[in-house]
């Protein structure tokens, strides 16, 4: 192994959003920053990758706020917003041969009483403060919904846009999360996709980066944390020791602890909250190659069932719907870049726990609920690329999930993993600890919650 002496002020374990949020904004205040990546790109879940002149994104990927959230204010802080443009999206919805637009396209679906009982409570959560918001990350959606409404299709609707903000059923999510992811989404009305695709996002905060000096390594797998009296002394990877006093982990906070550092160094209560850490669900994502475009839409999604409940325990036991709920961007539709000229890319993916077995029946049904979206698609089709729980697994951990830890009622707001660990020098940052919002904003959030931390 060979000794280094570290130019680095500080080393980042992962080159995710999460990291290299955090290692721009270091950057930028004049720390020479480190980052050691296990694959051969950065980007984490948000990257790109190309076949056939498709570019193809490796989670199913729409921004929530764009350049108008967390993400824009990284870009800025970067100099590299005017390199990378977003167009935005208004979703639509799809159920039982019906598209519409959320919530005022189901004001012709459902009885007027259902729908000003629906219009009260989008009222009453948009007029929260957020501080009022954190009174209700002990609540789970469903239970706080039935305040207001019981309407099916309604009910559906609200647990659809949790599948899309935090890949929980509405059951299981937060309250005062999905409020909060809700809330923000709403006052800028900037969701979006970038041109170029996502990869343009990770490559340009990786740019940035190496301007100030910074080092980022692919393929160099962190290894083992060095700690000595409590307190961080270096990181060592394959070949190499990089000693430092400061490792933020953006890392699976399982791996950070009980794999590179060990048992012993931590007290219970903390091995604890980690091991009992639930994640996000995965995806089971198709990604369609299409000789010409057949959808017209940039971002629909599809709801297989008005009964969430029962849906949810189907999947557990092991049953695939004949109808899925899909989340359908079209990347091509935002940005051609991503396609050759002339042709569509076209995203459906399942949102699913990590463990749903028959995915190659699932993948059969995704196709067919595509046919009676787009009847007539397979005769447009070249090639389908298939990403499962499995492949996410293995690219960032956490047992595949979409997001990372999952926003649950014991899991957000003062419960969230704190970026703070019981070692000195040793944080953690990303979609598994601080932060709030919708995906890669929440890990966004979370390195510039730290960094201030950090240049305290």
């Amino acid at each position: 192994m060979n000794a280094i002496k570290s130019p680095y002020d500080l080393a980042i374990i992962g080159a995710g959003i999460g990291g290299l949020a955090l290692g721009t904004i270091l950057s930028a205040r004049g720390k020479r920053v480190l980052i050691l990546e296990k694959n051969p790109w950065v980007g984490g879940r948000v990257t790109s990758y190309e076949r056939d002149g498709f570019q193809i994104d490796l989670g199913a990927h729409v921004i929530s706020r764009s350049d108008k959230g967390p993400l824009g204010e990284i870009l800025r802080l970067a100099g590299k917003d005017k390199q990378i443009t977003f167009q935005y999206v208004r979703p639509l919805t799809s159920f039982r041969g019906k598209t519409f637009a959320f919530p005022r396209g189901l004001q012709e679906l459902i009885p007027d009483a259902d729908f000003q009982d629906l219009t009260r409570m989008l009222q009453a959560m948009t007029s929260l403060s957020d501080a009022e918001t954190h009174e209700l990350d002990s609540l789970d959606l469903r239970s706080y919904t039935q305040r207001f409404t019981r309407n099916p299709l309604s009910v559906s609707c609200i647990n659809n846009i949790c599948m899309v903000y935090l890949c929980l059923p509405y059951f299981e999510a937060s309250a005062g999360e999905f409020i909060r992811c809700l809330k923000w989404e709403a006052g800028a009305r900037a969701s979006g996709y970038p041109e170029g695709g996502c990869r343009a996002i990770s490559e340009a905060l990786a740019r940035f980066i190496r301007e100030k000096g910074g080092r980022i390594l692919t393929t160099a797998p962190a290894a083992k944390i060095i700690v000595r009296d409590h307190a961080v002394r270096g990181l060592e990877s394959p070949g190499a020791f990089f000693p430092t006093q400061l490792i933020i982990s953006n890392a699976d906070p399982y791996h950070t602890v009980i794999e590179l550092i060990g048992r012993e160094y931590f007290p219970d209560d903390y091995l604890n909250k980690i091991q009992s850490l639930s994640f996000s669900y995965s995806m089971l994502n198709l990604r369609l190659a299409l000789r010409e475009p057949v959808a017209a839409w940039k971002l629909l999604t599809h709801i297989g069932s008005d009964n969430p409940e029962l849906y949810e325990e189907n999947i557990r036991a092991g049953e695939v719907p004949e109808d899925v709920s899909i989340f359908c961007p079209v990347p091509s539709n935002f940005s051609p870049a991503v396609a050759p000229p002339g042709k569509q890319l076209l995203t459906a993916g399942a949102i699913i726990p990590f463990d749903t077995p028959n995915l190659e029946k699932w993948q059969e049904a995704i196709m067919n609920t595509l046919d009676r979206l787009i009847p007539g698609y397979r005769d447009k089709l070249l090639w389908v690329e298939k990403t499962t729980p499995a492949d996410i697994n293995q690219a960032v951990g956490e047992r595949g999930a979409i997001i990372g830890a999952g926003q649950s009622t014991g899991q957000v707001g003062s419960h969230r993993l704190p970026s703070e660990t019981p070692i000195q020098g040793l944080y953690l940052c990303g979609s598994e600890a601080g932060g709030s919002g919708v995906g890669m904003e929440m890990a966004i959030k979370s390195a510039q919650d730290l960094a201030e931390k950090i240049c305290k």
